[in-house]
């Protein structure tokens, strides 16, 4: 999955944010016209201004239809432009007459109805032209109350709010289509260097398992071998040497994917195998637990508590150790504690790859954590903290 979002999302996110903020703009303007309206009508009740509301809600019904998944069909746009004409006509042709001389095309209450046809012009730009739109928009808002004005003897102001609401709309569309154009150039080089990451993390982890597994099996085979007398191989070295082997060459200690076929039961073969080798085990706490892991935890936590173990027989200098396995609905915690010599982890050697991948890099892998105790002469517990699902 590219971390790069899609230039085409984002400008139709974008879109989508302004044609919903102008939808809500529109209204608040509307209801504000229309309760300062109301308001006047209760308090003279002899000025009937009882018909501009008629505008007022054919107006508004003309910035839902835009608003809806279908307006940005031709024949909604034209049947919500005819609405918001004629309930501006209406609108103005019943306020005016009964505005103060000095009042003109240019009032409060004509500018809100103004405001909210222009607003609503700018969700047109959701799927078409916002410019135009907008321009549209203010024609229809604009050039009909003008005319009423001029004819009723009000006089002709430029409606500075309305006007610099559509200037301010158009800015903002013309500089987000220069940032789409420019951002269009770039997304390109950004998709490719954010798949060369993945590709690198990808590489990275496939050798960190691979490593992992080759000093879980190879490198302790060959260790055991480089310790023993010159001669035959006893026959218990030689079925755990078969059985690193046969490990490495499968396609399951190979390919997470493969793993779904694997059953749950890999911590119980790490013990056994410990057993094998002269390790006293024993086991306590909510074993039945580690069933419920998925198959590609279950197989990293197995080998993750196979190499603690190892590691318990060859450098604590004791031939037991104890397993506690405890659960919470989430998360599984399996700790392998020894009463041996113990060690200082941060003067374990570079080369020392057991605890460092085996363990910690394999159950971070899955998602997990490791945690480790120990000292000199106090023994060892690590704790290995993974998800259950």
């Amino acid at each position: 999955m590219s971390l790069v979002f899609p230039n085409s999302l984002a400008a139709r996110t974008t879109n989508l944010a302004l044609s919903r903020g102008a939808l809500w703009m529109g209204m608040v303007c509307l209801s504000s016209a229309f309760a300062s309206l109301l308001l006047i009508q209760l308090d003279r009740s002899a000025v009937i201004v009882w018909p501009v509301f008629l505008g007022l809600f054919a107006v508004a019904t003309a910035g839902i239809l835009v608003a809806i998944p279908a307006g940005d069909r031709v024949p909604v746009l034209v049947l919500a432009g005819a609405l918001a004409l004629v309930g501006n006509v209406v609108f103005a042709g019943a306020l005016l007459p009964f505005l103060r001389t000095g009042d003109s095309s240019d009032s409060i209450f004509l500018s809100l109805s103004k405001i909210a046809i222009i607003n609503f012009g700018v969700i047109v730009g959701r799927s078409r032209s916002g410019a135009v739109g907008i321009i549209v928009a203010a024609a229809i808002a604009e050039i009909p109350v003008a005319l009423l004005s001029l004819q009723l003897g009000h006089g002709y102001s430029l409606d500075v709010p309305a006007v610099g609401c559509a200037l301010i709309f158009l800015l903002i569309l013309t500089l987000l289509d220069l940032s789409r154009k420019r951002s269009r150039t770039s997304e390109p080089v950004l998709s490719r260097a954010s798949r060369d990451e993945l590709v690198a993390g990808e590489i990275t982890r496939a050798e960190h398992v691979s490593s992992a597994m080759v000093h879980d099996t190879v490198l302790n085979e060959l260790s055991v071998i480089g310790t023993i007398a010159p001669g035959r191989l006893s026959d218990a070295a030689r079925a755990q040497i078969q059985r690193s082997v046969a490990l490495v060459s499968s396609d399951v200690a190979r390919s997470p994917q493969a793993a779904q076929g694997v059953l749950a039961g890999d911590v119980a073969a790490a013990v056994e195998e410990a057993r094998a080798q002269g390790l006293e085990v024993t086991i306590a706490g909510e074993v039945s637990a580690i069933d419920s892991l998925g198959p590609r935890i279950s197989m990293a936590l197995g080998l993750a508590v196979l190499q603690c173990l190892t590691n318990v027989a060859a450098h604590s200098g004791t031939n037991s150790a104890e397993l506690t396995v405890i659960a919470t609905d989430e998360e599984l915690c399996v700790m392998v504690i020894d009463s041996g010599v113990g060690f200082v982890e941060a003067d374990t050697h570079p080369d020392r790859l057991g605890l460092r991948h085996s363990v910690r890099g394999r159950i971070a892998d899955i998602g997990g954590s490791v945690q480790v105790w120990t000292s000199p002469g106090a023994g060892t517990a690590v704790s290995m903290l993974v998800p259950r699902s």
